[in-house]
């Protein structure tokens, strides 16, 4: 590898610039960029526009020209170059949630770790591309390409953000989506999200669980009106994770869960299924509220679209996965909404069909919200074998590159892949269900990020030769 000749150098930089990283990271998780209504030159809220604006403060200090594309991201840009190398980071967040042991917005250092919303999910990749970018601009090595750093708003959102500016901006000519575990995920599933309607009385039952669409939810809640809460707290007992109480003329029951990440919903424990599974089985309501209730608990039982006969697996990428994230009622009608990210060589002409017949069978309606395209380069890609070998290099590992169950903004931006900064030998010092990405505690790892630094600027070495070569 090209890069070779300056790892020395370039560790030595990482390490030494050790807390800059960790009090970049820290800075912006104090932003609690969690979507919010639109406003006028705001389109994600102002807590997204605020975390944009604290993204370019970042870059100017580091002496980078920034420029903010009508909020629905911003960039940051060093060198000059006929070709340009893009890192691409979110700086959006999903809501906190419940179970954190501190506030999740005030961001710690603390045993080794980065402890924050978004600490891992994405302001750490956001914070190891910068000081990458910085150690190569610090070093003097040479490179022909110039470099920049793309912010973006609404990747927890349905990334309407890069649609927008791929369309009105000029992209780089290679981008590395920092959103992912090393090394090169040369591949990301598809994704189907939209609410299924249930017509039932909402008026005797109402559900109310969940905070986005692509979080396993920890927690929901019940509210039933006249029934007797007192036989119902006798058979919560038999239950772990159910409470009952008695509310202002209605039974207030909660189930707690273990939230996940929707693309791996065998890490999590889903409180909207919980909870459904229970009001069905102990007959706490009848008619169709328990047919509602009995749909719940046999399309969510199990993770991989089998109930709505779409189940699909590859070589590739696994299984299709499917879950319920989120759910509310009103109006007569309780909205279930569906997360579904289905495999890398399957046809959503294939299975929305499929999908849509069934739900026509069951008399239920549908609100898409979204439907994504799966995302493939082959994993012999010359890009994807460089740069896993730049990671195998600094982690002395030996791994391949692999396809993505969740979804990043390489699937929106021409020429990339998603790469890095997690490591699949990162652990969380915590109780199950806490340290992850969208998990309450959410930590990152600093030795683990201060490596990122290293194998992202390595990285910049490899691509700029890459795109040289070609001319």
């Amino acid at each position: 590898m090209v890069s070779e000749r300056y790892a020395k150098q370039i560790e030595e930089y990482a390490r030494a610039h050790r807390q800059e990283l960790v009090d970049t990271v820290i800075r912006l998780i104090g932003v609690p960029s969690v979507k919010g209504e639109a406003l006028e030159g705001m389109p994600f809220g102002e807590n997204c526009a605020r975390a944009l604006e604290e993204g370019m403060a970042v870059c100017k200090e580091y002496g980078m020209e920034v420029e903010n594309h009508d909020n629905y991201a911003a960039s940051a840009t060093w060198g000059h170059g006929d070709k340009e190398i893009g890192f691409v980071a979110h700086l959006d967040v999903v809501p906190a949630g419940e179970g954190w042991a501190g506030d999740p917005f005030a961001g710690i250092e603390r045993d080794g770790y980065i402890v924050g919303r978004g600490s891992r999910d994405n302001k750490a990749g956001f914070g190891a591309a910068l000081m990458a970018m910085n150690c190569v601009r610090d070093l003097e090595i040479p490179i022909k390409s110039s470099l920049r750093l793309i912010m973006g708003s609404d990747e927890e959102s349905g990334m309407s953000d890069m649609e927008y500016y791929v369309k009105h901006c000029k992209v780089p000519d290679f981008s590395v989506v920092t959103d992912c575990l090393f090394p090169v995920a040369h591949g990301e599933k598809g994704r189907l999200c939209g609410d299924i309607l249930v017509d039932m009385n909402t008026d005797i039952l109402r559900l109310s669980g969940g905070e986005a669409p692509n979080i396993i939810p920890s927690k929901c809640t019940a509210y039933v009106r006249g029934a007797d809460w007192v036989a119902i707290r006798a058979k919560a007992e038999k239950y772990e994770g159910i409470q009952v109480a008695e509310g202002d003329g209605e039974t207030v029951i909660t189930a707690q869960g273990v939230s996940a990440h929707a693309s791996e919903p065998e890490k999590g424990v889903n409180a909207i299924w919980k909870l459904a599974s229970f009001l069905f089985d102990e007959e706490v309501v009848t008619g169709r509220e328990r047919e509602a209730m009995g749909f719940i608990k046999e399309a969510f039982g199990r993770h991989y679209g089998e109930y709505f006969g779409i189940s699909f697996e590859d070589e590739d990428s696994g299984k299709t996965t499917l879950i319920t994230g989120m759910v509310s009622c009103g109006q007569g009608k309780m909205r279930v909404n569906i997360d579904s990210r289905y495999s890398v060589t399957d046809k959503k002409e294939r299975f929305m069909p499929i999908f849509g017949e069934k739900l026509e069978r069951l008399g239920y309606g549908f609100d898409l919200m979204s439907l994504t395209d799966s995302h493939y380069i082959p994993g012999n890609h010359p890009v994807a074998l460089r740069l896993t070998d730049v990671f195998n290099y600094v982690a002395g590992e030996d791994k391949k590159p692999y396809v993505l169950a969740g979804g990043t903004y390489a699937s929106k931006i021409p020429n990339s892949v998603a790469f890095g900064p997690g490591n699949a030998r990162e652990s969380f010092p915590y109780e199950k269900g806490h340290g992850d990405a969208h998990q309450p505690d959410e930590s990152q790892d600093i030795g683990y990020l201060v490596d990122a630094v290293k194998i992202y600027a390595m990285a910049i070495v490899e691509l700029d030769h890459i795109l040289h070569s070609q001319e």
